[in-house]
């Protein structure tokens, strides 16, 4: 299986961005999701369609099967 977390954000237009992060460490939590979030939109380096990050929205695991086909 194959796990990315997602870091959504709202942007300054009123509209969402997520952030994939691949292969993240099997015990991060909320507060560091929280963290990290809070670190990207403070140092204000990422942006979106020309649109700044401005609230971290919420965190969440997502795991995906992958089968190969044969």
């Amino acid at each position: 299986m194959e796990k990315t977390l997602e870091l959504v954000f709202n942007k300054s237009d009123g509209t969402k961005k997520t952030l994939s992060i691949a292969e993240p460490r099997a015990d991060v939590t909320l507060a560091d999701a929280q963290a990290a979030a809070g670190k990207i939109i403070e140092a204000n380096v990422l942006t979106s369609g020309g649109e700044a990050l401005i609230e971290f929205v919420e965190a969440r695991i997502k795991t995906v099967t992958v089968s190969v086909l044969a």
